[in-house]
């Protein structure tokens, strides 16, 4: 039915391709991959266009905003060095002393010299105004000193009569951050822009208003000091009025943010001031990025062009563009000279392919033309058909001649034969009263008994390992003083069924190599026992252990297939090989593993998954 189906559908595809079936492979693939190629390329630039735009954009607006942070920091710094000198002269005796003892020309010449040097090695102090509020000098000259000397400023009752003073009053904290400006002749003689701290003085026994202190910078200082690196970015300090109070452009300090040249850009000249900076935040033309100070309330801005920002993105892109246009063209070229054979009928037979790796021998293609790639397609499905046969034949016959192998060892000896003459030496000793012959034969005849267990081929381990006691007894009796064995099993294992003659060449091992070469004592210990979801069978002993070279041989030999092992084995690399047969014979998941070192002795393991017995059951 499926083969129908297939039928019909390439009945149509003749139908409505008719010419595209019988051109060339390699016009098939040029006609295919042009257009692909030309609309990839197109779509891949584009969006690399826009998403280099937005990391960039976004890049920039992170920067300026550490920019702001950064510099509104510096800010705080000189704020608060402001308010920290304002305190430091509220706890200055020689202050407290001309403010709330009277004015004189000494108390003025010892506060100079006690205050210039901290505002000459200070930076952010640089203008001092100290107005003593005794009744009679209100009219008297203020105290003013500057980092260059002593200067001059209005009258504490002209002052009074300021804007300055009216905010001041109105403050709820006591104290305001201000711009003075030259036209406000507070400081005359003085025509720079100065970022002031204004706040009562205090006494500093009473807490009550003696005076008021004004405080603060040049703005072009502070302007210099904060904006020296600004990396082409338009950077100010404004108020919450929208005044400009610091910036990178000196002549924009003192004028409203509307009067800046980027809103004649915007065309928002006629904006309020004070509602200019969220103008200009809402103007996708431009990055504006905005941090408050905390102590002052004035905010910290930068703003960059973003227009100005992609010219050398649009020129990357351009260029990109190029590179991908000649690329692909290089492409083209070689997909015509190269790839003759890459069609998606080949794809078909590279995915079945993949299938057939995995043990999927149902895998068949069925390939439309009569070009090579048609019939490679039939030759594919004939191969197919072939392997899978070959490979059904090779297990069959393979494992059928395991069996025949295991079954020859099996029946190398008559047990007949065996048992009339062990019952016929058992009987002469126990005539003669040989008790320990008469032993030895019984261990025997139980040894021959348990090994052969009337052809079958598995034992519960119980039966094995009292085939193995019977072994060391016999063993025991040759070595009376050297050898001495122990055997424990889980309870639980008892009737655990396995192939037979597993744990007995493991211990006839140890014999051999741990007792025979050695003079001394020898222990072997057997054991039978569970974890972890394994079944562990295991024999130790502490002869002088099987020396590193012989140890890594021994392990290869056991641990290759047969087709693999040395030509030349010793009978405990060939048990050793027999077991690791038989385990992949029977078991899907079952180790067998050799620990030696010399002088201490050797340890072998078989470990089968618990549960994975389907051939005993």
């Amino acid at each position: 039915m499926n083969v129908q189906i297939q039928l019909l559908k390439v009945k149509r595809m003749r139908a409505l391709f008719p010419p595209f079936r019988n051109i060339t492979l390699q016009r098939k693939l040029l006609t295919l991959i042009i257009p692909l190629l030309i609309v990839t390329v197109g779509i891949t630039g584009l969006f690399s266009y826009i998403i280099a735009s937005r990391e960039v954009v976004e890049k920039i607006r992170q920067a300026q905003m550490n920019m702001a942070v950064k510099t509104k920091d510096q800010l705080d710094y000189f704020a608060q060095s402001t308010i920290s000198f304002s305190n430091y002269l509220f706890l200055n005796p020689t202050v407290q002393a001309m403010v709330m003892n009277g004015d004189t020309p000494q108390r003025r010449d010892q506060v100079f010299k006690n205050l210039l040097p901290l505002m000459v090695t200070g930076e952010s102090i640089q203008t001092m105004v100290l107005y003593p509020a005794q009744t009679n000098m209100e009219s008297s000259q203020p105290f003013v000193i500057t980092q260059t000397g002593i200067a001059s400023a209005i009258s504490y009752d002209r002052f009074k009569a300021t804007k300055y003073y009216e905010r001041l009053n109105a403050s709820p904290n006591q104290l305001i951050w201000e711009l003075i400006k030259p036209s406000d002749s507070i400081l005359p003689g003085d025509y720079h822009h100065k970022l002031m701290l204004i706040k009562p003085y205090k006494n500093f026994y009473n807490y009550e208003n003696n005076g008021l202190l004004v405080l603060g910078m040049d703005a072009d200082k502070l302007s210099q000091s904060l904006f020296h690196d600004n990396e082409g970015a338009i950077q100010f300090i404004m108020d919450n009025n929208g005044d400009i109070l610091a910036a990178t452009d000196l002549r924009w300090i003192g004028k409203p943010i509307t009067k800046l040249p980027i809103f004649e850009q915007a065309g928002s000249t006629q904006e309020e001031p004070a509602s200019g900076l969220a103008k200009l935040k809402n103007n996708a033309e431009f990055i504006v990025s905005d941090s408050a100070s905390d102590i002052t309330g004035w905010h910290v801005v930068v703003i960059q062009d973003r227009s100005k920002l992609v010219v050398e993105l649009k020129h990357i892109g351009s260029v990109t563009i190029t590179i991908m246009a000649a690329m692909g063209f290089i492409t083209i070229l070689l997909s015509w000279i190269i790839t003759r054979i890459i069609t998606n009928p080949m794809k078909k037979l590279m995915l079945s392919m993949k299938a057939l790796q995995i043990g999927d021998f149902s895998q068949r293609v069925y390939l439309n033309g009569n070009d090579e790639i048609g019939r490679l397609g039939h030759l594919y499905n004939t191969m197919v058909e072939r392997v899978k046969t070959l490979i059904d034949d090779v297990y069959a016959s393979s494992l059928k001649q395991r069996e025949a192998e295991l079954k020859a060892l099996q029946s190398q000896i008559n047990p007949h034969f065996l048992y009339n003459t062990l019952n016929m030496i058992n009987w002469s000793a126990m005539q003669k009263g040989d008790q320990e012959i008469s032993e030895m034969v019984v261990s025997l005849s139980q040894v021959f008994r348990l090994s052969l267990n009337s052809g079958n081929d598995f034992v519960e381990l119980e039966q094995e390992l009292e085939l193995v006691r019977h072994y060391l007894f016999l063993q025991k009796k040759r070595y009376p003083a050297r050898l001495h064995f122990e055997i424990e099993t889980d309870a639980a294992l008892k009737h655990f069924r396995m192939p037979k003659l597993l744990i007995q060449p493991l211990v006839e091992n140890a014999i051999i190599h741990a007792i025979e070469p050695s003079e001394g004592t020898c222990n072997i210990h057997v054991s039978a026992y569970k974890e972890e979801g394994w079944i562990i069978l295991e024999v130790t002993d502490n002869g002088p252990g099987i020396p590193e070279e012989q140890l890594l041989l021994l392990q290869k030999n056991a641990a290759a297939d047969k087709a693999n092992r040395n030509m030349v084995q010793s009978p405990s690399s060939m048990a050793l090989s027999n077991i690791k047969e038989r385990l992949n014979l029977y078991y899907e998941q079952a180790e067998l593993s050799i620990q030696s070192k010399e002088g201490i002795g050797t340890r072998v393991q078989v470990r089968i998954k618990q549960g994975d017995n389907e051939y005993v059951a």
